[in-house]
């Protein structure tokens, strides 16, 4: 066997690393949210930095899972719950985060949105993997809509910073404006799924 094959039917490989730890980054911004820090803006920025640094290894993992070979079921499992934790923690501790208070009803709408998309995409991967082995990998629909959920995370943590109070013309255009970008982009990628995948759906079966 050559050593690219053994590479690659590694689990716990470097990809998959990069996954892991997205995923135990998110407890850590969910504390930096929550926290009621004395300078909100100065935390605000490192609190951006660190949700970036998270989003980032979304985009090395796969890159180098195809540059070299070492792409297994595993991460292409794990991958999009590592994205589902760090964009749906993030939201709902906003959400739950005095300091973004302005934002509470919009998040919790959203949160609830993506939180069903996410369920029904899952319950759908999991219905797949066990008629016939089939795993459900992300698609380019789910690929923006995670990397413009990510993006929306760091606009409404840094609109304050950039605008200050109240945010771009007062009333934090910006943040409402990704929050609702972001929601049609979920809803988007939820439908394409379940047109490709339809079969595993289909109740007439």
């Amino acid at each position: 066997m050559s050593e690219k094959k053994k590479t690659a039917g590694k689990i716990i490989n470097l990809p998959n690393t990069l996954t892991l730890i997205r995923i135990g980054l998110v407890p850590l911004i969910v504390v930096f949210i929550l926290i009621q820090w004395s300078d909100k803006i100065a935390w605000n920025i490192i609190t951006a930095c660190v949700f970036v640094i998270a989003a980032l290894t979304d985009l090395f993992d796969g890159a180098i899972a195809r540059g070299t070979n070492q792409v297994t079921n595993f991460g292409k499992f794990l991958d999009p719950i590592a994205d589902k934790m760090l964009i749906l923690g993030s939201l709902i501790a906003l959400s739950g985060s005095a300091r973004f208070s302005y934002l509470s009803l919009a998040l919790v709408v959203s949160s609830l949105i993506i939180l069903l998309r996410e369920f029904t995409i899952t319950s759908i991967r999991m219905v797949a993997s066990r008629e016939d082995g089939t795993v459900i990998s992300a698609n380019f629909a789910g690929k923006f809509k995670t990397a413009f959920s990510c993006a929306a995370v760091v606009i409404i943590l840094l609109e304050e910073v950039v605008f200050r109070d109240g945010g771009l013309l007062g009333v934090h255009l910006l943040s409402y404006a990704a929050l609702a970008i972001s929601v049609i982009l979920t809803l988007w990628s939820g439908v394409t799924y379940m047109i490709k995948y339809f079969t595993y759906i289909d109740p007439r079966r």
